[in-house]
């Protein structure tokens, strides 16, 4: 069975958040196993050092998770009555409450902080791509430059699952695909095929063709259209944008 990147996210994510849930089961063992560390404080300091660590290493949602079981664990094991979830005194409510705030506000801090770090990479990692995608199309001699070829360079170079130029012209869209088809290939050239008897606004392709895959016109308004389809996660819209415009550029395109 395939999943989907969406799928596969969910079930890092799910792995992540039994992980670190499962971390603090353990710190909680291990803390009431020795009398010298169950005391509130230092339970309460070794829970928020797991939390830290899931929202490190995973995101707010994994954070938040972790953080809600922590806060389970401190009320039944650490605040008096023991063994039950209801708290009597109000001293003991103060430190609930600080406790799933503290929890709560370094998994938020700490998820941004990552998360921040990854899109640096991610856009540092982008720029790179997109100079050295611009200086192989500009090396390309004018003998040589065919839409196909374009379209594999784009799809080797940004790492993409799929990618193809589209243009419409004598009643159907001629298709100038990048690599050999595979079953997800062959599904978006059958679905564009349904509409081969006349071009479309690339809202209409949008609806009517697969998740994941994004439209990028390389000559607006002209007759005939052409357009950059690509399907992966790995390149943002507005950086199919720029490889559009550079498309256009070379092609000699109105944009």
């Amino acid at each position: 069975m395939s999943f989907t990147a969406k799928n596969k996210a969910v079930l890092i994510r799910s792995g992540k958040i039994l992980l670190f849930c499962a971390a603090i089961l353990a710190t909680t063992k291990l803390t009431l196993q020795f009398d010298a560390l169950t005391s509130q404080p230092t339970a309460a300091f070794g829970f928020i050092i797991i939390v830290l660590l899931s929202a490190y290493f995973g995101d707010l949602i994994v954070a938040i998770s972790t953080s809600l079981v922590a806060t389970l664990c401190f009320d039944y094991f650490y605040l008096a009555p023991v063994g039950t979830f209801n708290v009597y005194a109000f001293p003991d409510w103060i430190s609930l409450v600080a406790f799933l705030l503290a929890t709560v506000i370094i998994s938020r801090l700490t998820a941004s902080a990552a998360e921040s770090k990854t899109n640096a990479t991610e856009l540092n990692e982008t720029v790179l791509q997109l100079e050295q995608f611009g200086e192989w199309l500009s090396s390309i001699p004018d003998d040589q430059l065919a839409l196909p070829l374009i379209a594999k360079g784009v799809m080797d170079i940004f790492s993409l699952d799929f990618c193809s130029i589209y243009v419409h012209g004598e009643g159907k869209w001629k298709h100038s695909i990048g690599i050999a088809a595979s079953p997800v290939f062959e599904e978006i050239e059958r679905k564009l095929s349904l509409f081969d008897d006349h071009p479309k606004s690339l809202i209409e392709l949008a609806t009517e063709n697969i998740p994941g895959v994004r439209y990028m016109p390389l000559a607006k308004g002209k007759i005939p259209p052409v357009v950059l389809v690509v399907k992966g996660h790995a390149l943002p819209t507005n950086a199919i944008g720029a490889v559009a415009r550079m498309i256009s550029l070379r092609l000699g395109l109105a944009i």
